[in-house]
């Protein structure tokens, strides 16, 4: 099933009981589920006619929840031809179909539909026990006159609205490090591509929120991290036309046609007021528990539980903070893992054991949530959070038994997670990206691989990696000999190990491999003899701020990336022209995003004389080969380098005379134990130190260890950029049964320097905070590794 932008569209069952002259009656409990009610939920975005691209969305409700697989799909009459929507969406009684206007669609007198439209088309719709078929009887629906249909149509999209979607954590005012979020809502979808900005007012300053959300949808988010001289008493504002595109490009569903960006002004609003001097200690909102089990709501032997803990504004997390886990009369924990959401949220895990059990499901005692000798602090490392929160109590959907026969995965989705880059068609050299979905987490091993039928052909996508732990993703690069004039389709039970293993998280349960077919999709062709030039979708600078502030100083990387609509290949010396006051420079291609991959980078190093006191710029056409190449993935045919400006950008200033001293970013944890929790004699113990921009070093720093009550030096070990490298080998006296620890300033120069890598007279600040003890690090130097 191909996912849409239409999966956005909110839908109230009171609108649709206002159409109950559609339905059929209801059927008695002990029968089929029957069809209630079938209607259009969607309208046109102007007027009473949909246009090109826009989206037709049907509602079908049941008289009772249903379960659908594969793909269903309701007939529409459009005009004098019959258009298919297809299933994207249920929500216990109700299924959601979705179709998109094509060029040669019309209907002056509206869309309809006739009686019994509703077709599996090799999908299922059954009762929630996964068996008794649901009658699919339906009445018509009669003409919609204020739904007619003209896909020769493309009007320019339009902003439909703007709106602050954060609120400041504490009060109304936003702290330095929190986010403020916001979303420009179109009347239609849009195709964007590339970089965005919008222009917010703060007090006296204009700071820019940045594009967060691409792609085809009809709403684009958008972020703003609040810095340390923000200020405003009134509020936050949006002057009218504060919408601006950075080097990307905001179309119609045409592809073809700008948006209008214009919009009105969004006045002060006291409710987001601004002091970046402030910082509140982060506190926790909320607790959840993810991906309850798949079956009969409990865990099985190896099995992951997952937490999520919510502050209610950016974190930063070091060492190995848990969350101690209630699982019957036992305390276990759950390990940190990562962060995500704007660093908002904080994610744990653990792992179910052969003794755990609990009847009554998982539950978290208040102030569960324990340091272990890492740290949780505000996004600029300095605040501590304040990590009380409330119990979280047992639910009956997450019991444990970690001792029952684990059930094996089965296959519960497949469907494209690729596009073709033009139109309908993939290319020579384009990528086919398939996502095979598990009713529960899976381990693998080894490459298992998947058939597809391209034409007459079956060709084999290659498993690439796992998208979360009931995920798979596989992908296929077209060849030269491929063509499917009707689209690619997948045959049942296409999914093969090929020598390797798909299992449940016990590791030894194996997969239920099985699954219905996948019917061809005209929206994923294959024509392998033909190349489109690549075209430039987007260029910006969308990783690469200054080390401080909004001013890039002497030796400071500017970092261009230029994104194409396909995959590109590239040789020798490509660069990109910058305009840096009044002055030309130019960035050269330093590496791929990827390998042969849709996006190139390219490099600028600040020098002496550069000052730009409004920003950097990138003018027209800027990307020019210069003796080397950028062609398709086939090495032949050369890409399309025209592109638009880049406006200068008040984030990214320049000025080639200043150089702050390098300062220390982080000291990074150690490397881990060969073996279980403890560095035993003649293990290295590795530490990394990474400064805020790049350094030289002369001679041979070190970083002073605390293993017990000794303290030892860890040795220069060499340096590339920004980070340099440190080590110490375990000694037979070593001991520490608390694990190794780093006080403040350890990092010394022992006769040696360490310096601004273009300026060899500013010397780096060698500051720095503790690293305290991990008990994941313990040492024990009488021990031998085998």
């Amino acid at each position: 099933m191909r996912k849409t932008g239409a999966g956005r569209i909110l839908i109230g069952l009171s609108f649709l009981l206002v159409l109950a002259s559609c339905a059929t009656p209801p059927q008695a409990e002990d029968g089929a589920p029957a069809v209630s009610l079938i209607a259009f939920v969607s309208s046109p975005a102007r007027g009473d006619t949909y246009e090109l691209g826009e989206t037709i969305v049907v509602a079908v409700e049941f008289d009772r929840i249903v379960t659908a697989t594969g793909e269903a799909q309701v007939a529409l009459t459009i005009g004098t031809e019959t258009r298919h929507a297809t299933f994207y969406r249920s929500d216990g009684q109700s299924l959601y179909f979705t179709y998109t206007v094509d060029e040669q669609d019309r209907d002056e007198d509206g869309i309809g539909l006739v009686a019994n439209s509703l077709l599996l088309n090799g999908g299922t719709i059954t009762a929630d026990d996964a068996t008794t078929d649901a009658d699919l009887a339906h009445a018509a629906v009669a003409a919609q006159g204020n739904r007619k249909v003209n896909g020769s149509l493309v009007s320019p999209a339009a902003v439909k609205s703007m709106s602050f979607t954060s609120s400041p954590a504490k009060d109304d005012t936003y702290e330095r490090g929190e986010t403020v979020e916001l979303t420009v809502q179109f009347d239609r979808v849009v195709r964007a591509t590339g970089e965005a900005q919008l222009a917010l007012t703060i007090g006296m300053e204009t700071r820019h929120a940045t594009a967060l959300g691409w792609g085809n949808t009809s709403r684009l988010f958008f972020d703003y991290t609040v810095r340390e001289g923000d200020h405003d008493e009134d509020g936050i504002s949006i002057a009218a036309n504060s919408l601006a595109l950075a080097g990307g490009n905001i179309k119609g569903p045409d592809g073809t046609i700008d948006a209008d960006l214009t919009h009105v002004a969004v006045a002060a609003d006291g409710g987001r007021k601004v002091d970046g001097s402030l910082v509140s200690p982060p506190m926790v909102q909320r607790y959840s528990m993810s991906f309850p089990p798949p079956r009969d709501g409990t865990y099985e032997l190896g099995e992951t539980v997952e937490v999520h803990v919510k502050f209610d504004k950016p974190v930063t997390v070091t060492g190995s903070p848990q969350v101690a886990l209630t699982i019957g009369e036992q305390i276990r924990y759950a390990a940190y893992v990562t962060s995500w959401g704007d660093d908002r949220y904080a994610v744990f895990s653990y792992k179910v054991q052969a003794g755990d059990r609990d009847g009554d499901g998982i539950s978290i005692s208040a102030n569960s949530l324990l340091l272990n000798d890492g740290t949780i602090r505000s996004a600029d490392g300095l605040t501590d959070a304040d990590l009380a929160h409330v119990a979280v109590a047992p639910k009956r959907d997450r019991k444990v038994d970690g001792g029952r026969d684990v059930t094996p995965a089965r296959v519960r989705e497949i469907h494209f997670d690729s596009s073709p880059a033009p139109g309908d068609t993939y290319e020579l050299g384009e990528t086919v990206r398939v996502h095979v979905e598990f009713d529960k987490p899976v381990t693998v091993t080894g490459k298992p691989g998947l058939a597809l039928t391209i034409g007459t052909r079956t060709r084999h996508a290659t498993w690439v990696g796992l998208g979360g732990r009931h995920s798979l993703y596989f992908e296929y690069t077209v060849q030269a000999g491929d063509r499917d004039d009707d689209g690619i389709s997948i045959p049942a039970n296409a999914l093969a190990l090929d020598g390797g293993t798909i299992t449940a998280p016990d590791g030894t349960t194996e997969a239920v491999l099985t699954h219905e077919a996948m019917v061809s999709d005209g929206a994923s062709k294959v024509k392998g003899s033909d190349v489109t030039p690549p075209l430039v979708t987007a260029i910006g600078f969308r990783y690469s701020t200054p080390a401080r502030g909004d001013t890039y100083e002497l030796g400071e990387t500017v970092e261009v990336e230029v994104e194409f609509d396909r995959a590109v290949t590239a040789t020798g010396g490509p660069q990109v022209a910058l305009t840096i006051g009044t002055e030309t420079r130019h960035a050269t291609l330093r590496r791929y995003v990827g390998g042969r991959s849709q996006s190139l980078r390219f490099q600028y190093t600040v020098q002496k004389g550069d000052r730009d006191d409004d920003g950097i710029s990138v003018p027209a056409n800027a990307l020019a080969l210069d003796g080397g190449t950028i062609t398709a993935a086939d090495g032949r045919t050369a890409a399309n380098l025209t592109h638009g400006t880049v406006p200068a950008d008040g984030d990214r200033k320049v000025n080639g005379r200043l150089t702050s001293p390098p300062a220390v970013k982080t000291v990074y944890s150690f490397s881990p134990p060969a073996r279980g929790d403890t560095f035993e004699h003649g293990e290295t113990i590795e530490v990394l130190v990474v400064f805020d921009r790049a350094v030289t070093v002369i001679g041979s720093p070190q970083v002073a260890l605390t293993i017990g009550t000794q303290t030892r030096y860890a040795t220069f070990n060499g340096w590339g950029n920004r980070s340099l490298y440190f080590a110490y080998t375990v000694q037979d006296a070593d001991r520490d049964e608390d694990g190794i620890s780093i006080a403040a300033n350890s990092l010394s120069l022992n006769g040696g320097t360490i310096k601004a890598a273009h300026d060899a007279t500013t010397d780096a600040d060698l500051t720095h905070g503790a690293v305290a003890a991990g008990a994941a690090r313990k040492v024990n130097g009488s021990r031998d590794t085998p």
